[in-house]
Parts: C-alpha cells; structure tokens; sequence
C-alpha cells in the first residue's frame, strides 16, 4: 500500500468516526431536548392541578366562611328562642298557679253555695 492510501483510509476512517460520533451527538441532543420538552410538560401539568386546587381550596375557604356566619346567625336564633321559650314558660306556670288559685276560689264559692242553699 502506499503511503497516500493509508492517509485516505485513516481519514476515512477519521470521517465515519467523526459522522458517527456527530449522529451520536444528534441523537443524544434529540432524546435530550425530548427530555426537557417532556419533563417541562409534566411540570407546566403538575403546575395546572396545583393552581387548580389552590383555586378550589379558597373557593371552598370562602364557602366555609359563608357557612360559618350563616350557622352563628342560626346559633344566635337558637339562643333567642332559647330565651323566648324561657319566659314562656315562666309565663305558663304564673297562669297554672293562677287557674289553680282560681280554682280554688271557686270550689270555696261552690260550697259555700251549697251550705247556703242547705241552710235556707
């Protein structure tokens, strides 16, 4: 072999190394960036569920304070008739010893009619 053809085969061989060494590279870029794309797409939908849950939690907080005033207006109708009923049943028990006096009273007419009648 002469000389000019072992440097045409070692740049030969230098060139497909290079071209594959240089496919490599490509491919490695290519898997790289499909990487990235696809890791960024995964972190942009994580992100999408995060915001999305942040959202309904101060949708539901705003709920739950709606609801935590509406149940201190009930609890303070709830002490209010508490307190009504109370003086209702003071009220209840002054007429019953009312109708028992009166009825007392009453009786204590009947028989004092009855000896009255049994007299004359």
């Amino acid at each position: 072999m002469k000389k000019g053809t072992i440097m045409v085969e070692v740049e030969n061989h230098s060139l497909v190394q290079t071209i594959s060494v240089a496919a490599m590279a490509i491919i490695a870029l290519s898997v790289g960036v499909q990487k990235l794309l696809k890791d960024w797409r995964s972190t942009d939908a994580e992100t999408s569920v995060i915001k999305m849950m942040h959202e309904e939690l101060e949708r539901m907080g705003q709920q739950n304070s709606k609801l935590t005033e509406e149940l201190t207006k009930l609890q303070l109708d709830i002490v209010e008739l508490n307190s009504q009923l109370t003086k209702l049943n003071i009220e209840n028990n002054k007429l019953q010893e009312e109708i028992a006096a009166l009825t007392t009273e009453l009786n204590s007419f009947k028989k004092l009619a009855a000896l009255r009648k049994v007299k004359v």
